[in-house]
């Protein structure tokens, strides 16, 4: 068995053990990170630096605030179809959850976590989805690996991210240890800026207005489930 392997082997246990713990998300991204600074100490620190640099941008400066209008978006589905924001909200308030790919465990747990609580936000009058820069094959492959009850969108070249300023360049470090675990950007999203969004969590009502939101430059940090709950109640 390689090292390569060993270490592959090594993340997905501790991602089934923090994805298996009875405690909130942020408890599970916690353990999660505590194992990957243990096994990749260098990556990790590399992201502390990222993160640095992305938080002196600032990283919500463009992302509408709690009673503005969300802009509009035309997408597909991971089936090809196209989806339109309008329609989305036509049927109640929407959970838009701003993911990396199948390949980041940091998304994996907010995803599954935001799976468990999908029939709660359903009874609740709501609907998820999630949008990543992955080409419509890896957009499914995202559903599929993480068992999602809800559709993933893909926002072709980062467009829509973009416009509401959640995109950053990963750097050469990163890219080079990203292709080391095979994970190329340039397949997966069919281009080779190697950007990838600021993971974020909106929460709008009907009338297209944000209701309540997360945006941190940190990716290793997630919405609360509760708060999500929360504001697609109140925005019912």
């Amino acid at each position: 068995m390689t090292a390569a392997k060993s270490l592959e082997q090594a993340l997905a246990e501790a991602f089934v053990t923090a994805d298996s713990l009875k405690a909130p998300l942020k408890d599970r991204l916690k353990l999660y990170l505590v194992e990957s600074r243990r096994l990749l100490p260098d990556l990790e620190g590399t992201y502390d630096q990222l993160v640095q640099r992305i938080a002196v941008n600032g990283a919500d400066a463009f992302v509408p605030a709690v009673g503005e209008v969300l802009p509009n978006f035309l997408m597909t589905d991971a089936k090809g179809h196209l989806v339109e924001l309008g329609s989305l909200l036509a049927k109640g308030p929407l959970v838009i959850s701003f993911n990396r790919g199948p390949w980041c465990d940091y998304c994996g747990l907010e995803l599954h976590a935001l799976a468990r609580a999908y029939p709660a936000i359903v009874a609740a009058g709501g609907e998820v989805v999630s949008i990543v820069p992955e080409t419509g094959k890896y957009a499914k492959t995202l559903q599929t690996v993480r068992d999602l009850p809800f559709r993933v969108l893909t926002d072709l070249d980062l467009a829509y991210a973009l416009s509401l300023g959640l995109v950053f360049w990963v750097g050469d470090k990163i890219k080079d240890t990203y292709r080391g675990f095979g994970i190329d950007l340039q397949r997966f999203q069919g281009n080779g800026g190697w950007f990838l969004p600021i993971p974020a969590t909106l929460v709008v009502g009907q009338d297209g207005r944000v209701k309540a939101r997360f945006v941190d430059p940190d990716f290793r940090h997630r919405m609360a489930i509760e708060d999500i709950l929360s504001a697609v109640g109140g925005a019912a």
